[in-house]
């Protein structure tokens, strides 16, 4: 199995020394928690490292899965895609809000009369109209959206690993995926949790197997 340098460096950290608290090795790496959080997960969920509550992460040895990186970092997204949760254009923030909630979503796609994709508002966007305006039942939701073309999108045959980086690179929670004959019409999204799903399902199978 093959580890980013960073992987490679947490490892040999914890061979070294274990446990360390994610605080410990984010510090002696001189980065943030936050930024080796995925690294953290990764190297656990494949059996790399023990995560003990309280304790910290140590090194359990060299029980390398029989994993295929190909099959988990070049698995094309439409393969894992998640529905999308639309609105129209002329919804108010009130019916917006709603169905954030209900569906329990983090983003709401916005589009027209003929369904295309004209905008996209996310959760921040509506909490922070929300709490600005009193008039949330006549504020249409157009009004608060990013518009199209501002809004990063990505394509089904897009790999998990580019739209991950995608992901990385505009501070995103979620992509929409596009037909690539129509950069208009939403065919589902992806999404950082989606992605980690993916890895953990892999995962799991290559234990059971």
């Amino acid at each position: 199995m093959d580890f980013t340098k960073r992987q490679t460096r947490i490892i040999n950290m914890l061979k070294q020394t274990s446990p360390l608290t994610s605080e410990k090795i984010a510090g002696n790496l001189e980065l943030s928690v936050s930024t080796i959080r995925p690294d953290l997960r990764f190297l656990t969920s494949v059996e790399i490292l023990n995560a003990r509550p309280k304790v910290g992460y140590e090194f359990k040895g060299n029980q390398l899965l029989n994993f295929d990186y190909d099959h988990i970092y070049q698995t094309p997204i439409s393969e894992i895609l998640l529905p999308t949760t639309e609105i129209k254009a002329s919804d108010t923030l009130q019916v917006a809000v709603g169905k954030l909630f209900l569906k329990d979503v983090g983003s709401l796609y916005v589009v027209n009369e003929k369904g295309d994709l004209v905008g996209l508002i996310s959760r921040k966007d509506l909490l922070r109209a929300s709490l600005n305006n009193s008039n949330v039942q006549s504020m249409m939701a157009s009004i608060i959206m990013t518009r199209m073309p501002n809004i990063i999108t990505a394509t089904p045959d897009m790999s998990v690993i580019e739209a991950g980086k995608l992901l990385l690179l505009h501070k995103v929670d979620s992509l929409p995926a596009v037909d690539k004959q129509s950069s208009r019409h939403a065919i589902g999204k992806i999404t950082k949790n989606r992605i980690f799903q993916h890895f953990i399902e892999i995962g799991m199978k290559t234990i059971n197997n």
